[in-house]
């Protein structure tokens, strides 16, 4: 009895942390990618995989966030 207790209340602190990890991550948007790295996903779309660069464009832009996907690939 004590043992599922003590593991019922280990899995609703782990829920509870869980939620507020997530809840945390989302208000603080997503994450960005460096400008070097998005280069190089650029390169290795339209050069290696031969995808169309308008294409390779819109496939960065979702994978990041619009506004700064668009700034950076404009460099």
């Amino acid at each position: 009895m004590m043992l599922a207790l003590t593991s019922l209340a280990a899995l609703t602190f782990l829920a509870a942390v869980a939620f507020a990890a997530y809840h945390s991550g989302r208000r603080h948007g997503r994450v960005t990618l460096p400008t070097s790295l998005i280069g190089e996903l650029r390169e290795h779309k339209t050069h290696c995989i031969g995808e169309p660069p308008e294409r390779v464009t819109l496939e960065i832009a979702l994978l990041c966030d619009a506004e700064g996907a668009g700034a950076r690939l404009s460099r």
